[in-house]
């Protein structure tokens, strides 16, 4: 039961599924141990985003990484970290310190037995020190491509290569970078009776993954989130004892882009409408094996230019005196508040209720979100977090790129929602912000929002139907049960339906004749269901690439196959192909209002689909469509690696696609690759401190259940989300368990059996009776237990006001838990009281104090009876005591009676515990006691 890692303040447990726990004294060696055990974790991931922040990954990765660091160099990220570091408060300063310090401390010695290292050859290089601001600088670079910047980048050149009007026509309205799903279902929807949290990120998952699952707990906090790998605390994905979070990408415009005319004078380049000097300076890029490549970074008081390509750039140097060019110019969103940019990593752990929750994302500057947050109250709220910069108009869902300009920064407003109830400290959002009732399920899926105001700031958004599906099945289920569940949610969650396509593949292929009539009659009956085993789904994405190839080969958009003049890092977000896939939803429905058909374009993939299969394609139509691969097959998923030399990961299949609620995206026309999908799932319950479950597509296996997380994330499967400690207990078993006879547990603690007077009791039958714990069952023993706890005399219980449906539904659930168990204390079969267990760190007690390896927690509840023989109740408890000790798997007994229970309170110091202080619990002020068992 020692801790896997320890240090000065903080220690590290791991629980079954490989997740750390981290205990602290306080908030700072809570940083210290996260950022340890990180190190520990990811001392690969950690040194290649610290290199990527820092502009010298290609020294580690290859020269194929040239442009990415010259592109963190020009947005001066390190610089940018450095200010707002150095802009932060104090507490800020040192948690973030202390994160680096505990990276520090593991990672040299990681990094020896890394795999990674060790399979490139790298074992000897020392890692450099991560400084306190260098988790910023990681931040920073990791969403420097995840924002509006692409989208403003392809827009920009729509609109300079085609035109204005084909803006619209090519806009996704989907995420390239970063989206999600979060739903956010208020307490009388809920089959819990509490708010209920469901969240899925998209994102590209590189190693493995952006987020690492992580417990927190230090006095007076205990919190269990996804944390950003190289980033403190729990921002995006979180719940502490009492309040939740999640967020979505809110795709608003966070920097502005225009082009920008220098020209070549002595003294440098100029901007020739304003006459400023560009700022101007050589960097020297290392990559591995090939030497060192000098690269100039350029700003202006507008902002940063953007580098291009090898050509391009060579054209800027060599321009002749009085010669001009054209750049991009990238003005980033700046902090309101650059003293609380970060303060939500720290603030969040704290948080106990909504309005905590609101007001820790005071001042947050990227990326910027939509958060939804609920409490044990019942309290909701809906805001966003982040600062952006307003769009100076909103063309049909295609907002143009604004002039360059003095744009100041905002925090958000007109965006927040709160349900309040049993005393909800209402709506605490964003400044300026406005509040309504939330009476409904929350859905918030990358879909632009219905106020005019805020959707003016919103930059491509998701399709609308993603949202609409996503609020669809929790309503069928309410429809159907009256509330939600939490197996409603994570249906939901890996839903595999892409809406639009069946009535699109109508529209383009209904009346196109006997064409391929095998493939278009199997595509025309297709429901659009992504699951991984469909057969048609596969060959539905065949005819989709196909068509996108066709589609962007066409006359009116080869101009777009020219060059960008940007580096290949930027291909993903600007080649045609892919960009044309992305849209093609957009291209149906809107092509025809600049005169682009694409319906030509669709048979002719027909045609070409049926060419290249054949074996499926006969012109008898005989062969059936399951002789085809299946859609998982094609689109299975493995994490990418930094490093081209590192062996790939086992893939896994996988359904869904880009569209799909289970976002499992691909880029169409580029093949059934997966290239992003949702990089972690949770649900958090406020009903219960234990009753939240997390599962990543992490594919190392860190624990002891025989399988690595990506397994369990692709088969649909949730891990329960603990702050997990090594729990003391008696071993699960269905049967009895003996403790001996009474007479031993008597003469135990020195007790001699004195007959009851006036009782019927035979002497013998008591002396040698034998006791045991048989397991509660609840449909047997309820009635039993529930006239028991209505007594009085069990008012110390907290079940007096319970009708026997609850009792009895209360120990049926406790029967399916794994660290919650309920036995009858039995004299000869013949019920005497109940006894039950819990492990602390699954209980909301343990939120009270640090919960020490091997603690179990106890309550006793003894039958009523007319003559009670003396010294039973000690010899019981020693009969018990003596089991567990002999289990071996206990250190120490924790009790929590309530705090005016002075009977129970007595007996606990007359038999060795130890009082320890008073605790509020949601049910009662309770008294904490301990024993250290020999």
């Amino acid at each position: 039961m020692t801790p896997e890692l320890s240090g000065a303040g903080w220690r590290v447990f791991r629980d079954p599924a490989g997740v750390p726990h981290v205990q602290g004294s306080d908030l700072k060696s809570l940083a210290t141990g996260h950022g340890a055990i990180t190190a520990v974790d990811r001392p690969w991931q950690l040194e290649v985003l610290r290199r990527r922040a820092e502009g010298r990954s290609a020294e580690l990765l290859g020269p194929d990484q040239v442009d990415a660091d010259h592109l963190s160099l020009a947005m001066e990220i390190e610089l940018t970290a450095l200010r707002w570091w150095k802009a932060a408060g104090t507490e800020d300063q040192q948690f973030l310190a202390a994160y680096a310090d505990g990276v520090n401390g593991s990672i040299g010695s990681a990094w020896a037995e890394c795999p990674e290292a060790l399979e490139l050859g790298l074992a000897d290089l020392e890692p450099r020190p991560w400084q306190p601001w260098t988790p910023l600088a990681v931040h920073l670079d990791a969403h420097l491509l995840s924002g509006s910047l692409p989208e403003q980048v392809w827009r920009h050149r729509v609109r300079t290569t085609l035109g204005d009007e084909w803006v619209a026509v090519l806009d996704a309205e989907t995420p390239r970078g970063s989206g999600s799903n979060a739903w956010l279902v208020p307490a009388d929807l809920s089959v819990s009776g509490a708010p209920l949290i469901a969240a899925d990120p998209h994102r590209v998952v590189e190693e493995s993954g952006p987020y690492q699952p992580v417990c927190f707990s230090a006095p007076g906090l205990r919190v269990r989130g996804l944390a950003l790998v190289g980033l403190p605390g729990v921002p995006h994905f979180g719940r502490t004892e009492s309040a939740a979070w999640a967020i979505t990408a809110a795709m608003t415009t966070t920097e502005t882009l225009c082009e920008v005319t220098v020209q070549r004078r002595t003294d440098g380049l100029v901007a020739v409408d304003t006459g400023e000097s560009l700022d101007e300076r050589a960097v020297d890029l290392r990559s591995a094996h090939c030497g060192t490549q000098t690269r100039w970074v350029r700003r202006c008081s507008g902002g940063f230019v953007l580098p291009g390509d090898a050509g391009a750039e060579q054209r800027l140097l060599a321009l002749a005196e009085g010669e001009c060019a054209r750049v991009l110019v990238v003005r980033p969103a700046v902090p309101c508040a650059p003293e609380r940019a970060v303060s939500a990593c720290r603030e969040l752990l704290g948080a106990i209720s909504v309005a905590d929750v609101a007001a820790a994302w005071q001042g947050w500057v990227v990326p910027v979100n939509d958060v939804i947050t609920a409490d044990r109250t019942g309290a909701c709220l809906h805001t966003v977090a982040g600062s952006y910069l307003p769009a100076p108009c909103n063309d049909d869902a295609a907002a143009p790129v604004g002039a360059f300009g003095s744009v100041g920064s905002r925090e958000p407003s007109g965006a927040t929602h709160a349900r309040g109830s049993r005393g909800s400290c209402g709506s605490r959002g964003s400044r300026g912000s406005r509040g309504e009732h939330l009476d409904h399920v929350m859905v918030r899926a990358n879909q632009r929002p219905a106020d005019e105001h805020e959707s003016a700031a919103r930059l491509g958004c998701a399709p609308p139907h993603r949202a609409r599906r996503a609020t669809q099945l929790l309503e069928q289920a309410i429809a159907e049960r009256g509330v939600v569940s939490h197996e409603d949610l994570l249906a939901a969650q890996v839903d595999t339906h892409l809406g639009p396509w069946p009535g699109l593949l109508a529209q383009l292929l209904g009346d196109r004749g006997p064409v391929a009539k095998t493939l278009r009659d199997w595509l025309l009956a297709w429901d659009g269901d992504m699951s991984a085993d469909s057969e048609v789904a596969a060959l539905f994405a065949r005819w989709r690439d196909a068509f996108a190839r066709e589609l962007a080969a066409s006359e009116v958009l080869t101009p777009l196959l020219a060059s960008s003049r940007l580096p290949a890092l930027w291909q993903p977000f600007l080649d045609p192909v892919a960009r044309v896939g992305l849209a093609l939803e957009s291209i149906v429905v809107r092509g025809q209002r600049v005169g682009f058909d694409p319906r030509v374009a669709a048979v002719r993939a027909l045609d070409s689909v049926a060419a290249e299969h054949p074996e499926a394609m006969d012109a008898a139509g005989s062969r059936s469509v399951e002789n085809q691969p299946s859609w998982g097959l094609l689109h299975a998923f493995a994490p990418h690696r930094a490093h081209p030399d590192l062996p790939p990961f086992t893939a896994v299949p996988v359904g869904g696609d880009t569209d799909c609620l289970l976002s499992a995206g691909t880029i169409p026309g580029w093949g059934p690759a997966c290239a992003r999908v949702p990089a972690a799932r949770v649900l958090w319950d406020l009903a219960d401190p234990a009753a939240s479950w997390w599962i990543t597509p992490d594919p190392v296996d860190r624990g002891s259940l025989g399988s690595a997380p990506v397994l369990r994330w692709a088969a649909g499967e949730m891990d329960h989300a603990l702050p997990w400690v090594p729990a003391g207990g008696l071993e699960p078993t269905d049967a009895p368990l003996g403790l001996g006879r009474l007479s031993d547990g008597l003469a135990a603690v020195g007790r001699p059996f004195v007959p009851v007077v006036g009782s019927a009791q035979d002497v013998n039958d008591v002396v040698s009776g034998h006791l045991s714990l048989r397991p509660v069952d609840a449909a047997r023993d309820c009635e039993l237990i529930y006239s028991w706890v209505q007594e009085e005399r069990a008012r110390f219980w907290g079940m007096n006001d319970l009708t026997f449906e609850q009792v009895r539904d209360l120990y049926a659930f406790l029967s399916t838990t794994t660290t919650h168990h309920a036995w009858l204390i039995e004299l000869n079969q013949r019920p005497l009281g109940l006894f039950q267990t819990y492990e602390p760190h699954a209980d909301i007690t343990g939120a009270f104090y640090t919960v020490e390896p091997g603690d179990l927690g106890i309550h006793v509840l003894l039958a009523p009876v007319r003559n009670r023989v003396p010294g039973m109740t000690d010899a019981i408890s020693a009969l018990i005591q003596c089991e567990i000790i002999k289990q071996g798997r206990t250190r120490r007994i924790v009790a929590e009676p309530d705090a005016s229970n002075d009977l129970a309170l007595a007996r606990l110091q007359a038999t060795g515990f130890t009082l320890g202080p008073v605790i509020d619990l949601p049910h009662k002020t309770g008294r904490l006691a301990f024993f250290t068992l020999p």
